[in-house]
């Protein structure tokens, strides 16, 4: 037997992962790119988790924000009795957590918000729950505040539909501790895939469960494909849905996204040109990218900038380097073959950041349109990514994290005093942990990545 609340799998906890995308800054940079005005935070500001599971994105997020103040909240009592250890080791003052559902917590005395983020979430609920989901919201997030939907898109999930029906329905009726009847419930679809089963020889996370089966642990499956209401959705279903609560479409937190130059093959540009309604154009551009996960940005309210006030905007916040330098090859994979952006704006703004992050102002001044697709292809690239100005002390958290490397509640990001928090390899989490020196043939550029943040295990 499965056991669930409101469509939602909760025989076991889920992982325990940081999201870069839900940071302000981030979400930030996506109203910045669409030319609207972001939340003012001078003042500070108010941050929700909706479905914020083991609470590690909110905690990393409040150590890096003193000036903010975060809620999650999330359904399953574990989730959040872990996130109030996490924050309590810490010693992460600026966070609440909340064991409740969307529904209850439209009754909870709380802030109105600047932010509302949900990653996950949203098409794994009931339809009532969405509902809840879409009041919270309506109610609590502040005129000018930006929300997030990260949420399973059709019509990239289409191959999949078959698996995800045959998985829940094996995991059900197999006998056995749940994370073991999933995973014995996906060795017999990979049997059955191979014996010849179209629909399933098809399937692409099939075939990812093949190549990178470490990249999917039991805990996932779970999540992912048992709850009774996954339900994947069509981009026009989800934005009249938040339309119904006040909220307009602002861009999508995977920046490259945000261009059709960089997703999208000059013939599938020119005949999306041809759509004129917005929301059935990105139903259209999501049918050309097969889109199976969109990361949606919506505003309520949120006042246009022009188009020299954006360009300013984009350059003068905090950016950081995304990656080592070894690691930038100043050329990323497109529908119309690789884009190469090596050339002298790009080295120099590498260079910039390599000492640490710092606004781009006096790096590469937006002279031109060219300077400005520059630096929005570094972002999108991953090479480069906006951050908080300030710094803050992450050096307990850090050490919160780092003490249960190897451990059953192993968390392997390290948080960044500029607001954000990276995903490392486990040796180089133990190397940090241990005070030793990484070995740079090994790990190259990692030292004086890390260096340049000021972070240290110790």
């Amino acid at each position: 037997m499965v056991h669930d609340i409101n469509g939602y799998v909760t025989d076991t906890p889920y992982l325990r992962d940081f999201k870069p995308m839900l940071a302000p800054a981030w979400l930030d940079y996506v109203a910045l790119v669409a030319g609207v005005e972001p939340p003012a935070r001078q003042d500070g500001f108010a941050w929700c988790d909706l479905g914020c599971g083991q609470g590690v994105t909110a905690a990393v997020l409040a150590a890096t924000h003193p000036a903010g103040i975060f809620h999650g909240i999330d359904a399953m009592g574990t989730h959040i009795s872990h996130a109030r250890r996490l924050a309590a080791e810490a010693a992460v003052s600026n966070v609440r957590f909340h064991a409740t559902d969307f529904a209850a917590a439209l009754e909870l005395d709380l802030p109105r918000f600047d932010y509302i983020v949900a990653h996950g979430v949203y098409t794994w609920i009931d339809r009532d729950s969405q509902h809840a989901l879409g009041r919270f919201i309506e109610r609590r997030l502040k005129p000018g505040g930006l929300a997030y939907l990260g949420y399973n898109a059709m019509p990239g999930w289409a191959r999949d539909l078959p698996f995800q029906r045959m998985l829940r329905e094996l995991g059900r009726s197999i006998p056995g501790e749940i994370a073991v009847r999933v995973t014995a419930a996906a060795e017999l679809i990979r049997s059955l895939a191979e014996a010849g089963v179209p629909s399933l020889a098809n399937s692409f996370i099939r075939r990812e469960l093949t190549e990178r089966p470490a990249d999917y642990p039991p805990a996932y499956l779970v999540h992912e494909f048992l709850p009774a209401a996954w339900q994947p959705l069509y981009v026009t279903e989800v934005r009249a849905a938040m339309a119904a609560n006040g909220l307009l479409p602002v861009g999508s937190a995977t920046l490259n996204e945000n261009f059709d130059w960089m997703v999208l093959s000059e013939e599938a540009q020119r005949l999306l040109a041809a759509v004129r309604e917005p929301d059935v154009r990105e139903l259209a551009r999501d049918f050309f990218l097969d889109q199976r996960f969109r990361c949606d940005v919506f505003a309520r309210c949120g006042a246009a900038l022009d188009a020299g006030e954006r360009a300013d905007r984009l350059v003068s916040g905090a950016f950081a380097l995304g990656r080592p330098v070894p690691a930038i090859r100043y050329s990323m994979a497109t529908p119309s073959g690789p884009l190469v952006y090596d050339n002298p704006t790009s080295r120099a703004i590498v260079a910039g950041l390599a000492d640490g992050p710092r606004s781009l102002i006096g790096l590469a001044k937006p002279v031109s349109q060219s300077d400005v697709r520059t630096i929005l292809t570094l972002c999108a690239a991953g090479d480069v990514m906006p951050v908080e100005p300030g710094q803050a002390a992450v050096r307990e958290l850090n050490r919160a994290l780092l003490r249960r490397c190897g451990g059953p509640e192993e968390i392997r990001w390290i948080a960044l005093p500029c607001g954000t928090a990276l995903e490392l390899d486990r040796d180089l989490i133990r190397l940090l942990r241990d005070g030793e020196e990484i070995d740079e043939c090994r790990f190259p550029g990692w030292r004086d990545f890390i260096a340049a943040h000021g972070v240290s295990g110790q």
